[in-house]
């Protein structure tokens, strides 16, 4: 059945055998797209959650672990790419659909319906069941900035959706006097303004309106790091990783599609929950406190056996335990809750808090954090995975029962201690070698447990020789092993394992990260000539 135009109230008459849901479709996507633009506007902006990451995140939560990890070792980097992608695609599909809605009674009057009805929908429904709560409750932001922002998002859409639909009416009927091109153009402008003056607004209200982005200068140097010498024979390999791992070298991994940039002038650290002295610090008084330096080793929980999420670097900072007894801890506290500046949550059980080594750290490598890595601040706790060590913080609560994050909703290890890793950097994959004299190196690491031994292989773990391996620089950093073996024609592959610093040998049962990371030897094939 062919439905009958009815064009919108712009004075364009009937129009016979058109199909007006199609255009409405049309005009829905288009509109959404508008959409889509103005909220990375606004998230540029106001450095907030825009609505595609609550639902993305929500959506992940609800996805089984297991189905989420096997996403995530199949795709690798690209997985967060691609999963905000199809949120993308999903929320143009959606405005499509309301367009076709719309295009059975198009003019101003079902535009409010269409706003005010999608805004509480949303608001409400999708929200709640996405665990953010009535209208973003739970979120840092607060209900205020994401009900506004929300309705300034859809607003947009709405009156997209008015001038989008009747521009395709009018193109369709040429004869008609076309004035759409001048509203849309002018309600455009009007758009554009209002985004920008809410995120300056919230920037303005949150006390980060004058700060700049960038991390402030610190003093290059640390004593430690300006001492350094490279990396002695006979572990300078080409091809080895570097004893410390430059920033712009190490991994980074996170939930965002756009990550925090967080503003000096309006960060606080909180330290609040069941303490005596609560607490609230600047940047400027936490950097101020007693500071601690040391190396310290990151690994994704996520990274595959042989991959490359881990890295080692020479961290500065105040000690965790400093400034919880600071506060004052009561007997009765059960886990310390870290909050981020990206709506990251995750927690820690109060010993481990209370590590003597566990670091707040603001510099790395003898710079102040990049955003990437955390600025303004990071933990860096000993021997638990990455996840744990909670980027962009800017909350410790300290709580009496059990709290699982982010993370540990989908299934993943709350307590995440770190298993034995070692890794294979020289000979590369597929390397063609020639018979005779070969070196093999690597890095090995087991959190605070450190590394007694390496071994290597190279007939496929029928025998194995002892490897060197160099003392870390730290209790909690990686350490480079290296093993000169005899290679032959039979040579198919070279094997490598550890054994931590407790006299426990890596598991050589091969298992998936998820859900408390990788285990099993890394092999490297190699081709020998």
């Amino acid at each position: 059945m062919t439905d009958t135009l009815q064009a919108p109230d712009v004075g364009a008459p009937r129009l016979a055998a058109y199909n007006a849901r199609r255009i409405g479709f049309a005009a829905g996507v288009a509109a959404a797209a508008i959409m889509l633009l103005a909220i990375v506007l606004l998230r540029l902006l106001s450095g907030v959650m825009s609505l595609p990451e609550v639902v993305a995140e929500g959506l992940l939560m609800l996805l089984p672990g297991v189905l989420f990890s096997a996403v995530l070792d199949s795709l690798q980097h690209a997985a967060k790419p691609l999963f905000y992608l199809a949120v993308g695609i999903g929320i143009l599909i959606v405005g499509g659909l309301f367009g076709r809605w719309y295009a059975d009674r198009p003019g101003w009057g079902q535009v409010l319906r269409l706003v005010l009805g999608v805004w509480l929908v949303f608001g409400i429904g999708v929200y709640t069941i996405l665990g953010a709560g009535l209208f973003g409750q739970h979120l840092q932001a607060g209900v205020l900035w994401h009900a506004v922002s929300l309705l300034i998002v859809i607003g947009v859409f709405g009156i997209a959706l008015y001038h989008a639909y009747a521009a395709l009416v009018h193109r369709a009927l040429p004869s008609e006097p076309d004035h759409t091109r001048r509203l849309l153009l002018r309600n455009a402008a009007v758009g554009i303004v209002a985004t920008v003056g809410a995120g300056s607004l919230w920037r303005l209200l949150s006390g980060e309106g004058a700060s700049t982005f960038a991390a402030p200068p610190v003093a290059s140097g640390t004593g430690a790091l300006s001492a350094a010498t490279p990396n002695p024979p006979p572990f300078d390999l080409k091809g080895l990783a570097t004893e410390v791992t430059p920033a712009a070298d190490f991994y980074t991994v996170s939930k965002n599609f756009i990550d925090p940039a967080v503003a000096v002038g309006g960060w606080r650290l909180k330290i609040g929950g069941l303490v005596d002295r609560p607490m609230e610090l600047t940047y400027e008084q936490l950097t101020a406190l007693p500071a601690s330096e040391g190396y310290y080793t990151l690994m994704c929980i996520s990274n595959e056996i042989g991959g490359d999420l881990w890295g080692n670097a020479y961290w500065r900072g105040v000690k965790l335990k400093y400034l919880l007894e600071q506060a004052g801890v009561h007997a009765d506290a059960f886990k310390a809750v870290f909050s981020a500046a990206d709506d990251y949550r995750d927690s820690v059980k109060l010993e481990r808090a209370l590590h003597p080594d566990a670091l707040l750290a603001w510099e790395m490598n003898g710079e102040a954090l990049k955003k990437e890595h955390g600025f303004p601040a990071r933990l860096l706790i000993p021997g638990i995975y990455g996840m744990k060590n909670v980027k962009w913080l800017n909350g410790i609560n300290i709580v009496a029962d059990d709290f699982r994050g982010f993370w540990q909703n989908q299934g993943w290890d709350d307590a995440a201690p770190y298993q034995t890793e070692s890794r294979i950097d020289v000979p590369r994959f597929r390397e063609s070698i020639p018979v005779g004299p070969l070196s093999l190196a690597g890095v090995a690491y087991a959190g605070d447990r450190g590394i007694q031994s390496v071994e290597v292989s190279t007939d496929g773990g029928r025998t194995w020789q002892p490897a060197e391996v160099k003392p870390g620089l730290s209790p909690y950093s990686w350490q480079l092993w290296r093993a000169d073996v005899q290679v032959d024609r039979s040579a198919k592959d070279v094997r490598v394992r550890a054994t931590d610093g407790q006299g426990h040998p890596q598991t050589r049962e091969v298992n998936p990260p998820f859900p408390s990371g990788a285990t099993g030897y890394h092999t490297v094939t190699i081709a020998v000539a």
